[in-house]
C-alpha cells in the first residue's frame, strides 16, 4: 500500500510525503469473509489533517480521499485511560461523501468506491 499526503485542494499535484510503511492484518481472521483488510502505519501520524490523502493498493485500486473533517475527542482506550485525539468524524471519497462516526479509531472505506487503476 502507498500513502500519499498531498497539500489541501491542490487536486492531487502538490504531493508533499510518501509512505509505505504498514502493518496489514484481518487476512486470516473473521473479517476475510468480508474481504477486509486493515492497514496499520508503522508511523503515527500526528496533528491535524490539513491535507489531502490518496491510498494506492496493490497498485491496482486507488482512493483519494478529501474534504477530512476532524473533532478532538476523548476517547477510553485500554481498559483504564482516557486519550485525547484528533478523530476523523467525515470525508469523501473517490466522490462518496462517508460518515465516520462509528469507527473513530480508523477509517471503513468500502471497497466498491475503490478507482480500479490496474487488473
Amino acid at each position: 500500500m502507498i500513502f500519499e499526503i498531498y497539500k489541501k485542494n491542490s487536486k492531487f499535484e502538490k504531493l508533499i510525503k510518501r509512505d509505505s510503511d504498514f502493518e496489514i492484518s484481518g487476512c486470516d481472521s473473521s473479517e476475510s469473509r468480508f474481504n477486509q483488510r486493515i492497514f496499520t502505519p508503522n508511523v503515527a501520524y500526528i496533528g491535524e489533517m490539513n491535507y489531502d490523502i490518496k491510498l494506492i493498493v496493490d497498485d491496482s485500486i486507488e482512493y483519494k480521499i478529501t474534504q477530512i473533517e476532524s473533532k478532538i475527542d476523548t476517547v477510553y482506550a485500554r481498559g483504564h485511560a482516557f486519550v485525547i485525539m484528533n478523530n476523523i468524524k467525515s470525508l469523501d471519497i473517490n466522490g462518496h461523501k462517508l460518515d465516520n462516526k462509528n469507527a473513530p479509531l480508523s477509517i471503513e472505506i468500502p471497497t466498491k468506491i475503490g478507482l480500479v487503476i490496474k487488473k
